[in-house]
């Protein structure tokens, strides 16, 4: 594999796996939104996340001449490449804003350095999936702003434990950048890391009686020892065991449901005799 083609992978991994199970952490609060349209906009939060993920997981294996599914179905937790901050569960509902928002602005800001960039393809699909992005982080916004004292005092304390966990997501400006010096993408990683700033601390001061110092103190450049540049994340920060059941099953019937549809028909027992039916039967 060439070595864009393997840094493509790789990053656009870290895209792909973080909406996979941002998708899923949706799906999961639901039945929590404060209301009919919240449960609405959690589920087409969800499909849309869910759906730029496969999209992504397609464009990687037609590209990469990988086996079909293969990204989904053949990996385990430990080879994903999600942003370590939705490697534990959200634990109140100004946890969940907070983490889903920052999360959002992240993707956006490092899929965004595609816009423009010489893969006509992958700057379409950015462009086209840029869209719904913004509508979820103008919901979370909306939700964030709304919130009660407590509600705003869970999103301080959400800042405190995961900002830094979402926002070393960027890595550190060491230079090298194979996608950039290739032209496959139009703007760096540290011009990502600079918008995702300004997108979170002018949300944030509002929602919050924090000050601008204040927010970026929770959101430093310092990345952890034996951070993995690769997948973004810390060594060992994986899926929730029961998220990940959520996502890819084990139960035997849900496994038949969720496989590609491809292998499912053809694992599926074939109630109809062939041999005593023809094509003039249902004419």
């Amino acid at each position: 594999m060439a070595a864009t083609d393997k840094a493509l992978m790789q990053e656009l991994l870290c895209i792909a796996d973080t909406d996979w199970v941002l998708g899923h952490w949706y799906i999961k609060v639901m039945l929590n939104g404060r209301s009919l349209p919240d449960c609405t906009a959690f589920a087409g939060m969800g499909q849309d996340s869910l759906g730029h993920t496969r999209a992504i997981f397609r464009l990687l294996e037609d590209r990469l001449d990988l086996p079909e599914h293969q990204l989904e179905f053949g990996r385990q937790p430990d080879a994903l490449h999600d942003l370590e901050a939705l490697s534990r569960p959200p634990q109140n509902w100004g946890d969940f804003l907070m983490t889903a928002f920052l999360t959002e602005c992240a993707v956006w800001r490092l899929f965004s350095t595609f816009l423009g960039g010489s893969d006509q393809a992958l700057s379409g699909m950015v462009k086209h999936f840029g869209k719904e992005l913004y509508f979820h982080r103008l919901g979370l916004e909306g939700w964030m702003l709304a919130a009660s004292d407590e509600e705003r005092a869970d999103m301080k304390a959400s800042l405190a434990e995961r900002g830094a966990e979402i926002a070393r997501w960027f890595g550190e400006d060491d230079g090298e950048d194979t996608l950039l010096a290739a032209g496959i993408r139009a703007s760096s990683v540290a011009d990502a890391r600079a918008g995702f700033l300004d997108d979170a601390v002018s949300v944030i001061t509002q929602a919050t009686d924090l000050s601008e110092d204040a927010v970026l103190e929770h959101l430093p450049t310092s990345l952890p020892e034996g951070w993995d540049a690769v997948k973004r994340k810390s060594p060992g920060a994986t899926v929730p065991a029961t998220l990940w059941e959520f996502m890819i099953p084990t139960d035997p019937d849900t496994v038949a449901l969720r496989r590609p549809l491809a292998v499912s028909v053809d694992d599926n027992l074939d109630l109809v005799d062939r041999a005593e039916y023809s094509h003039a039967d249902y004419a």
